[in-house]
């Protein structure tokens, strides 16, 4: 290309992204890649390709502007490899760009402008010490408030650099929804609906199979929490924060090894309508730290989770496991019985133990002693449950039609074999088979 071409290009991001990336941007993908302020909010819902857009301003801005640092930092690693890969995927895919780099690894990108492309967690020990050009912060709702602004902003404070905060919403008490309602920040606000590849029949679909306020937040991009939610976005939010903070790490291949410690188990049951979920705690200091949890497949046989079960249970010596009993349950802890896992007890949900197990999940969280890693099904699915008190004045509780609560009532039963486990005995209405 001449100087000319060159020069039109690094001026117009739209360009560039048309003609070297072979993206064509919708209109209001057009008013974020051509957004030039500092301080950016991208409140976009599902599916109306804020990854994509993303991705390519991120292109846009290294190959432009040589020796720059752009920083991708979500609250985990997974989540900022998504955008990662969207940006190999955009130069890779390009006849002219994958000539101009000179390093790839899993997590960086060096072009011969000495311009680079980091991915990142939001892990303050590996976030110290950069200085960047442009910061993307996916999934800003649940990174640490402390990170943002000690850490985060002093990174661009001597490039005078961008710092671009997307997230679905969650919670109203956070740095991402002040700064959504701050009229200092460029705001782009996009409905799913605005996107042309994304079709009525299938938004209509997706609403009558999501609780409505789940269904205004991910498509609709609202600020909504229901009143009666037991569980509210902030608290779960901390609880994420923590992980982040401790650095808790996920186990997600059973294959390699398993570091020694206390772990506790607990096994919601389900198959045909609901899920089958085993969630794993690790305890720590008082600290109970979500390591792995699996939900099997609908329809999965009780066999197959019952050889899934002694299979993990191999792999982390759990001090202890709490099995829904109730039902279908009993069946199934008789079989763990005769297999000879005495570390395994199941507990018959009434009116009552249902009452105190998320009680006892409760305190925990507002102790700030769960730390939970960075999952939104998890986190929907635990601000999802309401309550209600009966006339004896017990809470009742129950989740919206088209939602599930197999994930909660999992981790609730492994966080009370936690503290069973710790303090021996029974615990209230408890009584462990």
């Amino acid at each position: 290309m001449n100087r000319k071409a060159l020069r039109k290009l690094k001026r117009n991001p739209v360009l560039f992204a048309e003609l070297l990336l072979g993206f064509k941007p919708f209109s209001y993908q057009r008013r974020l890649l051509c957004d030039r302020s500092k301080r950016i909010v991208g409140c976009w819902g599902r599916q109306s390709g804020k990854t994509t857009t993303i991705a390519a301003r991120t292109i846009h801005l290294a190959y432009s502007h040589p020796n720059t640092t752009t920083l991708i930092i979500s609250p985990s690693l997974r989540q900022s490899m998504i955008m990662f890969d969207r940006v190999l995927e955009f130069i890779y895919s390009s006849s002219i760009l994958p000539k101009s780099v000179v390093r790839k690894t899993r997590t960086i990108i060096r072009l011969t402008n000495g311009s680079k492309i980091v991915a990142l967690p939001c892990s303050k020990h590996l976030l110290r010490g950069y200085t960047a050009k442009c910061i993307i912060c996916d999934e800003a709702a649940f990174m640490p408030e402390d990170v943002i602004t000690q850490i985060i902003f002093p990174m661009i404070s001597t490039t005078r650099g961008t710092a671009i905060f997307l997230s679905t919403p969650w919670g109203r008490d956070h740095f991402f929804y002040r700064a959504f309602m701050d009229p200092d920040y460029s705001v782009h606000k996009v409905k799913s609906s605005e996107c042309p590849l994304i079709t009525d029949d299938f938004l209509s679909e997706m609403r009558s199979n999501m609780t409505e306020d789940a269904y205004k937040m991910e498509y609709e991009a609202e600020f909504v929490e229901a009143l009666n939610c037991y569980f509210s976005q902030d608290l779960i939010r901390r609880c994420v924060e923590l992980a982040q903070n401790l650095e808790v790490e996920y186990v997600s291949n059973l294959e390699g090894p398993i570091h020694r410690g206390e772990y506790y188990g607990g096994l919601d049951l389900g198959k045909k309508e609901d899920f089958s979920v085993l969630m794993i705690l690790k305890r720590k200091d008082k600290i109970l730290k979500l390591v792995y949890f699996h939900q099997f497949p609908l329809g999965t046989s009780y066999s197959q989770v019952i050889g899934q079960v002694v299979r993990v249970n191999k792999k982390f010596c759990f001090r202890k496991v709490l099995v829904d009993q109730t039902g279908v349950g009993e069946p199934i802890l008789e079989e763990f019985r005769q297999q000879n896992l005495t570390n395994i007890d199941g507990l018959v949900f009434t009116v009552r133990t249902k009452e105190e197990l998320l009680s006892y999940l409760k305190i925990t969280m507002e102790q700030e002693r769960l730390a939970l890693p960075y999952n939104r099904a998890l986190c929907a699915q635990i601000n999802e449950q309401q309550f209600e008190y009966s006339k004896s004045g017990h809470l009742q509780f129950s989740h919206p039609v088209g939602s599930h609560d197999d994930m909660l009532w999992a981790l609730a039963l492994a966080c009370t074999a936690a503290i069973q486990g710790a303090e021996g005995g029974d615990i209230g209405a408890f009584k462990f088979g």
